[in-house]
């Protein structure tokens, strides 16, 4: 059986850190290149907001547009057998005139505090940083390597100030251009690699952001092509921006929504524990696979649940997964 990397991969998480602040989240629609589709699924115990590590392939149901699949494939991150990551630290240029905190200046100079939590990635994971600015610049400054030290100096370069400052309308949709141009090579870089890898971008950012809800909305599409999934880390004291006339306010609350992910609010004296938090989640999730049914380019609901046998034996527990997906044969122009 073929396996591409971009089957669907659904993930929701879970809180292992219970003083962690944690956003909830399911996602829309999935495409998938692949005839196999694999659903990404979360376990959460609601009191002890822990992961079920136990589950056996017989105690998944899984459905497509309410018709039970049979679940063709079953891993679970427990069994160190689910997908390599590739974990991506992406900030926005440090510019001039932007203020202290919302956008990511306010992690310059504490890139330390995460090195720690780098420590919990398995041993085939990577890390990148990436960067876009509002003057249209968009890099990926470290391609993924296994060097957690090496990621942490290319990010305390990506933070350190340049004397470019925006504001302008102008520069507000090159910056826009430029934020979604990133999102892309990130993708790219994943579809380039064999063994495909699952990327996780963690935003360092307050979200202090905009995007035309079209471009966002194709954006959040491609991402979900190959099994994407957002996180993000603000500092609680960045400003809160609910409305943009015309556009979609805090872009990547929206990302992290739509692909299955979180946004944390925290103190630096949390960031480690944060995105600790994040790679845990990342670790102990069930990866379900099935056929689809048709590989039609329409919308699939995806429901996941219990048998009651496992319900039985685990009461109050969440499982958390995308509603939807999209199979289609054929891999985005984009992409290559």
């Amino acid at each position: 059986m073929k396996i591409v990397a971009g089957g669907v991969a659904s993930i929701c998480f879970l809180a292992v850190c219970a003083s962690a602040p944690m956003a909830t989240a399911q996602a829309p629609r999935i495409r998938v290149q692949s005839s196999l589709v694999l659903v990404d699924v979360i376990t959460q115990d609601r009191k002890s907001g822990l992961p079920v590590r136990d589950f056996k392939k017989g105690d998944f149901r899984l459905f497509d547009n309410r018709h039970e699949v049979r679940v063709a494939t079953f891993d679970a991150g427990a069994r160190y057998d689910t997908r390599s990551i590739t974990l991506w630290l992406v900030v926005i240029c440090n510019e001039s005139g932007l203020p202290k905190f919302g956008a990511s200046a306010e992690f310059l100079g504490q890139e330390a505090l995460f090195r720690p939590a780098l420590n919990h990635l398995e041993p085939h994971d990577s890390v990148g940083v990436a960067h876009w600015c509002d003057n249209g610049d968009s890099q990926l400054d470290l391609l993924p390597t296994e060097d957690r030290d090496k990621a942490i100096q290319e990010l305390s370069e990506a933070l350190k100030p340049i004397p470019f400052e925006g504001g302008t309308s102008a520069s507000d949709e090159a910056g826009e251009q430029a934020f979604r141009k990133l999102i892309r090579l990130i993708i790219r870089d994943a579809y380039r690699r064999n063994p495909k890898p699952l990327p996780v971008i963690v935003f360092l950012h307050g979200d202090h952001t905009g995007q035309p809800h079209g471009e966002l909305n194709k954006l959040v599409d491609d991402f979900l092509e190959t099994s994407g999934i957002v996180f993000g880390i603000r500092d609680y004291r960045s400003p809160n921006l609910h409305f943009i006339i015309g556009e979609q306010a805090k872009i990547m609350h929206y990302m992290a929504k739509h692909t299955g992910g979180q946004y944390f609010s925290t103190s630096s004296s949390e960031y480690e524990r944060t995105l600790e938090t994040i790679l845990m989640q990342l670790h102990f999730r069930y990866e379900l696979g099935f056929i689809p049914p048709a590989i039609d380019g329409k919308r699939h609901e995806l429901r996941v649940e219990l048998t009651k046998e496992a319900k039985a034996g685990h009461k109050g527990l969440r499982l958390r997964y995308r509603p939807e997906y999209i199979p289609v044969r054929e891999e985005p122009e984009w992409a290559h």
